[in-house]
């Protein structure tokens, strides 16, 4: 990868450019760019120096949203009849919590 300087008197900056196109990134993006820019900063960085971080943050969402969706679809052929609702409804929300769990695990903190 080839780097452009710009001198700006006796320092020498790197010519970054804004990346083109625009990028979705839901609520799983957003807390996986937050864990890299706190606790890696070393990929943070460098993905950020390329110019891919909001493509790469925008594909880890995109996945995790497609898995989420997965395991809840999963989840709800396992239900149990909507004939008792607060036993459908705590077993929802233990799912929800389930698979959010597992997405995290699994794309937000992966080492």
């Amino acid at each position: 990868m080839k780097i452009d300087y710009i001198k700006h008197g006796d320092i020498c900056l790197p010519a970054l450019k804004a990346p083109e196109g625009t990028y979705e990134i839901g609520r799983f993006g957003r807390m996986y760019l937050d864990h890299i820019k706190k606790n890696r900063r070393v990929v943070y960085s460098q993905l950020m120096i390329k110019g891919t971080l909001l493509k790469h943050v925008s594909q880890i969402d995109k996945h995790a949203r497609q898995f989420y969706d997965n395991l809840m679809k999963d989840f709800a052929k396992d239900a149990p009849p909507m004939e008792n609702q607060m036993e459908w409804v705590g077993y929802m929300n233990n799912a929800r919590h389930s698979a959010e769990e597992i997405v995290m695990k699994e794309f937000i903190f992966e080492e």
